[in-house]
């Protein structure tokens, strides 16, 4: 397989550049993306007053900019672009990482087009990796005519397109799009940004994106970050942790149940220092200046929240409706108030206005309890996002939890005024925002960072610009899904995931996505959960089990990623199953040839066989060739459906666990053989004509099965891990991997190497993103590449060769 992402005159021409970088970097003065405060930003802040004002020289006062800063000339040509961009918003997007506006210069001479690309490459040079690639996906230049132009902006190409001069491509390459899952807060320490997930842990923002930063964490569901004295904190559901000087994080010794969107104000700092939790047990849980940790119990069940006012002595925390005024060193409470609806927020945007408490229906005083009049617009709030400069610009969040609008939130003599809503600028090169353009609710405690209020929400993180008054996504490339399966076919990676349906990547250009389905918002009500894909030479198949509906789906794409229809595989009427693994009925795998099985557990489930329908009559729903081959009263299989060359073999978890071979033509039971007792197969392998069974027993295993003897045997354990999901020998057979996960975002997945010359398995877990472990395996037809999809955030891409001679982790 080829996988060039230049020509190979571009990349001969970048090793010729960098040596000339190189040469002339130390005595270069021209603009460096190290500088602190990029260029475009200082012209954007000295030109906010000229900009709205229609008699203002703004041509003159740009020119004599740029003269004064840099020593790049600017033509009129180029002058009159930059005044151009100012005035229509481009530059203040630009500074934003918003680089949404390219795609409409498509039509634009390509001159003017390469003015303005080397404009903004002078301008915002941090920018320049994510410009480079919103311009390549919008295919605007070739890659020479690109690589000239930054070099002529004074930057390194070989740094700016992500490709080493040396080769074509990386060893180890991260893919996944930023986004589509939560970020429970966002924070700043040291000047540096980092931002926490409920599924990846914690992200590190590096100027143009963002790296993953979770070695030592325990856990990688976050409730929130926060910045205790001169430490980064993070608390997990079940304890804090520290950011130590080595970048990895280690427990503080104070255990305490958190969680995500439940706990709604996760902690409080004093005047002396002291810092205390809200748990969702009877504690409350401190530390102070010092490091040094407390737990006092409660009588209180839980707590959502916790403030500090005007005492040291106690703190408000509130559940529900209810506030309580509760004594630090004792732990005794008195319940202080009842509010109509539920409490969300204690906070204090304004000295004379004092605390305020922040319920579902209404803003009440903290010292009185009275209600402060203030017009919601018939909506209820979410959150208010406090801004902690000087500028006072605080917003407040209202609507619904999956539809939500941020507001201008102003103090007056008169009290409160909500102000005009304020827009948001979604990444529209993320798959997931073709048609997820909407705003969920705000969570955690956003203030402000870096002198911007930043936040994070069900699908990713945003800033704010007061120049534009206006959110811009930075969700970047902080991926946060949860992957279910991966196929490669037609020069092509397909993926599923939860909550984002079918996503397909070019195989020759990493990380360049195409949402097959859904398509638009229209397509809401069979929007939900993919689990399995596949292919044959018709077309591309997916199961898809709809948020909405109890029915799943088979939904078809044809290999252009063409999205042709759905058909109904079964027809339930309630999801809900407690025979289903999680109470949940899924389909979560399917197989392929001339037709297609796919089985769904619970007890309206079973093995079902349909067959490929073209589109017709224009219409996404087509008539089902559904048909229900065989069934049990349970149906639990989870992924362990095979099609061999004589059966339809699956893997039954009931109270007693077997193996199922039916007939491949009629679907009927043929024989059962009772596995060992406790052996939870997820998945079935199938490797050099054996069955190979992917699961748990008592902890990761995977056990061959003798068909001649009907007898099974233990070949792979993991001790650490909960259940391998993934089995898969390289089409050379010179390398075999497992995946292992941990169920509950413990970090203790594994990823286990072989290679066919040598008898002991090693760890490779060190080489992928986070150590949530993998779920799915690919390797591509010549071997040279192996895609491994994360149970959270990413594919990892590995060549084989590195694999070679890897000696394993530690």
């Amino acid at each position: 397989m080829k996988v060039p992402s230049l020509s190979i005159a571009v990349l001969r021409l970048l090793t010729i550049i960098s040596a000339s970088i190189l040469m002339t970097s130390c005595s270069s003065t021209s603009t460096s993306v190290s500088q602190e405060t990029q260029l475009g930003d200082e012209l954007i802040a000295t030109s906010t007053t000229l900009i709205g004002r229609k008699d203002s020289n703004l041509q003159e006062h740009v020119a004599n900019f740029l003269k004064a800063h840099t020593q790049n000339e600017f033509s009129d040509a180029q002058v009159s672009n930059i005044v151009e961009m100012l005035r229509t918003g481009t530059l203040a997007s630009a500074s934003n990482g918003d680089h949404n506006f390219i795609s409409t210069w498509k039509q634009d001479d390509k001159e003017e087009i390469k003015t303005k690309i080397e404009t903004l490459l002078v301008l915002f040079p941090k920018s320049a990796k994510s410009l480079s690639q919103k311009a390549s996906q919008q295919e605007l230049l070739s890659s020479q005519e690109f690589v000239e132009l930054i070099v002529k902006a004074n930057l390194d190409p070989t740094l700016v397109m992500g490709v080493p001069a040396s080769s074509g491509e990386p060893d180890i390459l991260r893919i996944g799009w930023g986004g589509s899952g939560l970020f429970s807060s966002v924070v700043e320490f040291k000047g540096e940004i980092y931002a926490s997930s409920d599924v990846t842990g914690v992200w590190k923002f590096n100027g143009s994106g963002w790296d993953p930063l979770i070695k030592g964490l325990t856990n990688y569901n976050i409730t929130g970050l926060l910045v205790h004295h001169n430490s980064l904190l993070a608390a997990t559901k079940n304890q804090l942790l520290e950011l130590r000087a080595d970048n990895t994080w280690s427990p503080i010794g104070l255990e305490l149940k958190t969680y995500r969107n439940t706990t709604l104000q996760l902690y409080s700092t004093s005047s002396s220092g002291v810092t205390c939790f809200a748990a969702l047990q009877p504690y409350l849980g401190c530390i102070d200046k010092d490091g040094n940790v407390s737990k006092t119990p409660l009588s209180i069940s839980k707590l959502k929240g916790v403030y500090f006012d005007k005492s040291d002595d106690y703190l408000f925390g509130f559940n529900d409706k209810k506030l309580y005024r509760i004594s630090k060193s004792d732990g005794s409470q008195t319940l202080e108030y009842t509010f109509p609806t539920n409490i969300l927020r204690i906070e204090k945007i304004d000295d004379s206005l004092g605390a305020l408490i922040y319920t579902k229906k209404g803003i009440f005083e903290l010292d009185s309890f009275a209600l402060i009049t203030v017009d919601l617009k018939n909506k209820s709030i979410l959150n208010v996002l406090k801004d902690t400069t000087s500028e006072g610009n605080h917003l407040i969040a209202l609507g619904s939890m999956w539809n939500s609008g941020l507001y201008k939130l102003t103090s007056t003599p008169e009290g409160l005024v909500i102000g005009k809503k304020v827009p948001i600028s979604f990444d529209t090169s993320l798959p997931f925002r073709q048609w997820r353009k909407v705003m969920t609710k705000p969570l955690g405690m956003p203030r402000s960072v870096t002198g911007k209020i930043w936040f994070g929400d069900f699908r990713g993180i945003y800033t704010y610009d007061v120049r534009t008054s206006k959110f811009y996504e930075k969700s970047r490339d902080a991926s946060n899904f949860v992957g279910t399966d991966i196929h490669i076919d037609n020069g092509k990676l397909y993926i599923t995931s939860m909550d984002n349906g079918l996503v397909s990547m070019p195989l020759e250009t990493p990380n360049k996505f195409t949402q097959i389905f859904p398509r638009r918002g229209s397509d809401w009500l069979l929007a939900g959960h993919t689990w399995s894909v596949n292919s044959n030479e018709q077309g591309v198949f997916a199961t898809l089990s709809p948020w909405n509906l109890a029915q799943d789906y088979l939904l078809t794409a044809d290999k252009n990623d063409n999205f042709l229809n759905v058909q109904q595989i079964d027809n339930a009427t309630d999801r809900a199953s407690s025979e289903a693994f999680w109470g949940q009925s899924y389909s979560r795998k399917l197989t392929v040839d001339d037709e297609i099985l796919v089985y769904k557990d619970g007890f309206t489930g079973g093995l079902f066989k349909l067959k490929y329908t073209p589109r017709q009559n224009n219409s996404d729903i087509q008539e089902t060739t559904s048909e229900k081959v065989f069934s049990t009263p349970s149906n639990r299989v989870y992924r362990a459906l095979l099609k061999t060359n004589e059966y339809v073999v699956t893997y039954h978890i009931d109270d007693v666990q077997s193996l199922h071979f039916n007939d491949n033509e009629t679907g009927e039971l043929i024989k059962t053989v009772q596995a060992p007792a406790g052996l939870w197969a997820f998945d079935i392998a199938n490797i050099d004509d054996t069955l190979y069974l992917i699961g748990a027993r008592g902890s990761a295993v995977i056990y061959k099965f003798d068909e001649q003897q009907n007898s099974f045997v233990e070949v792979l354990k993991e001790e650490s891990s909960s259940a391998f999901l993934s089995f898969k020998k390289s089409p050379t057979s010179l390398l075999t991997i497992a995946g292992a996960v941990n169920w509950g975002g413990s970090a203790n997945g594994k990823v286990l190497l072989k290679p066919s010359n040598e008898d002991v398995w090693k760890d490779m877990t060190c080489l992928l993103s986070n150590e949530s472990g993998v779920v799915d395996i690919e390797f591509t037809n010549d071997g040279q590449y192996v895609y491994l999809l994360q149970q959270v955030g990413s594919i990892i891409r590995i060549k084989t060769t590195l694999l070679d001679s890897f000696q394993g982790c530690g």
